[in-house]
């Protein structure tokens, strides 16, 4: 709406605002969108005051786009008073606030500014790719409204750089589209910028006639700046085909509609131009009046326009200071969080690191199954954490025909044999029994989970006849081997460990003795009976 019918807009929002002074949770102040459309009547003093309102209003936390929106405003405000310094760094600070998204909707507009700012300082080719930037955004999200606005500052860049050809062909395409689309705000831009480079090609009577439907349109949206610009259009037009009467009229019309503004920079202009209509009809007093006029009121701007160069200059030191200062700060921050992320990786690796050297020490290389330090682990937990006389069980397992194996096959295939036993016995454990790798063809299964004959018995009979299956080696022929299993069961107490490993190593001998490949379960167990191989 606020597009395609401003003056209404503006008027029922002002009415609303004398109703609702203060706004709606959640929702943006009239203030915001009263500050966008008078920033666009060209009344700065009115719109930089509504924005200030509005940022009293708003968190930039909350709402970041409309922030840099407001700061957008803000900008081109201070710009029509000159502090070009202070608009850059207004417009800077739009374009931060919103990161990620100035890739979105909300860029275009600080994009195309900044873009008018650069063709300002003449620097054309970085405001081309600005517009060209924003002008993507536009395309890829179909947004039709702020594509005028680019094509027209587009079409002003192209006049300033000395293309008046490329500038026509942009103003028509920013035109069509503002008629397409009833872009109330934009049209009267539209004729104005078209107009504008129709005089620089010498089509003096399509300008007019652009300028003439520009009047129309800016009285419609209420836009006493952009009549400024047409109404020169109309006089400049006019003068150059020397219908000097006519061109002092509209000059005249335009002179009015300037100061009735407090427009400065146009006064000049049209007391300049009328001095060299009136010269050019020989209405020599009138000229030298205007003149007079002219030279008063540059001498007024250039005073101005100095005291401002030097205000200019100390905020641009000032400015200097400042972010050299957040420069610093935000490097310094930027540093920290750099060594901080650093310790921290260091801190993980250094755990990861204690940690591998606590598994290595407790495991055994070759298999990845406990060793003899985690046998000793074992019992002092046990010691400390099961109560006196809870029984605890050994099964000691020594394979037969190991060293054959080795020496006529080599370790490489020794080395085979000795994981696929330890992945086997590691298959055979329940929750909180432990496998060891006691050294060489010898695995040790501690358990106080199962301690009963029957269940140790069954185990030991499992144990020898999966360690008998064929074991698949890499690039030979699978192997087999046997083993011999001693079973023994002792009551927690202070020489568990000595006791436990004594007796599951007679028992284990006692199996080998009775023809090897089977289980014996010791004396300490209630019974023992050799078990042959299943």
């Amino acid at each position: 709406m606020r597009w395609r019918n401003p003056a209404f807009c503006k008027r029922l929002l002002y009415d609303a605002l004398k109703r609702q002074p203060e706004p709606d949770p959640g929702n943006r102040p009239l203030q915001f969108n009263l500050a966008w459309l008078e920033r666009w009547s060209g009344h700065f003093d009115a719109a930089a005051k509504l924005a200030d309102k509005a940022f009293s209003m708003m968190d930039p936390r909350q709402d970041p786009e409309g922030w840099s929106e407001l700061l957008v405003i803000k900008s081109v405000c201070v710009y029509s008073l000159g502090e070009l310094s202070q608009a850059d760094a207004i417009l800077g600070e739009s374009l931060e606030i919103l990161g990620a998204a100035t890739h979105g909707r909300a860029g275009i507009e600080p994009l195309t500014v900044l873009a008018n700012m650069c063709a300002y300082y003449h620097d054309y080719e970085k405001a081309q790719s600005k517009l060209q930037e924003a002008m993507d955004i536009a395309d890829r999200l179909g947004l039709v409204y702020e594509r005028s606005h680019i094509l027209q500052t587009l079409s002003r860049t192209e006049l300033r750089c000395g293309s008046p050809d490329a500038a026509v062909e942009a103003a028509k395409a920013c035109l069509e589209d503002a008629l397409e689309h009833r872009n109330a705000v934009n049209l009267p831009y539209a004729y104005e910028v078209l107009g504008a480079a129709l005089v620089e090609t010498g089509a003096l009577k399509e300008a007019r006639a652009c300028a003439a439907k520009g009047l129309a349109a800016a009285q419609f949206s209420q836009d006493h700046r952009v009549a400024c610009h047409l109404y020169y259009v109309l006089g400049l037009s006019l003068f150059e085909e020397k219908r000097y009467d006519e061109a002092r009229a509209e000059l005249e019309n335009g002179l009015l509609n300037a100061a009735g503004a407090d427009y400065h920079h146009w006064t000049r202009n049209f007391y300049l131009k009328l001095s060299q209509t009136h010269e050019a009809l020989e209405e020599h007093r009138s000229a030298l009046d205007y003149l007079k006029a002219y030279v008063k009121l540059q001498k007024k701007m250039f005073t101005e326009e100095t005291e401002r160069q030097s205000n200019d200059f100390r905020n641009r030191l000032e400015f200097r200071l400042a972010h050299s200062k957040a420069d610093y700060e935000r490097e310094l921050r930027t540093r920290t969080e750099t060594l901080n992320t650093e310790l921290q990786e260091a801190n993980t690796s250094l755990l990861e690191l204690n940690a591998q050297i606590e598994f290595n020490a407790l495991h055994d290389a070759l298999t990845g199954v406990g060793n003899r330090r985690m046998m000793s682990k074992f019992f002092e937990t046990t010691r400390l954490s099961v109560g006196p006389g809870v029984k605890v069980a050994a099964i000691l397992i020594d394979l037969d025909r190991f060293k054959t194996v080795n020496d006529h096959h080599g370790h490489s295939v020794g080395d085979q044999v000795i994981k696929a036993v330890a992945e086997r016995l590691s298959d055979l454990l329940q929750q909180d029994e432990t496998i060891i790798r006691m050294g060489g063809d010898e695995f040790l299964i501690l358990s106080t989970r199962r301690t009963d004959a029957d269940s140790l018995s069954a185990l030991a009979d499992r144990i020898v006849y999966d360690i008998n299956l064929p074991i698949p080696i890499k690039g030979a022929v699978d192997r087999t081997v046997g083993a011999s299993v001693g079973v023994s069961v002792q009551a927690n107490g202070p020489d568990l460990e000595y006791e436990l490993l004594r007796t599951a190593d007679e028992a284990m001998y006692q199996a080998k003795k009775t023809g090897r490949n089977r289980s014996c379960l010791h004396s300490s167990v209630p019974f023992s009976i050799p078990q042959n191989a299943s």
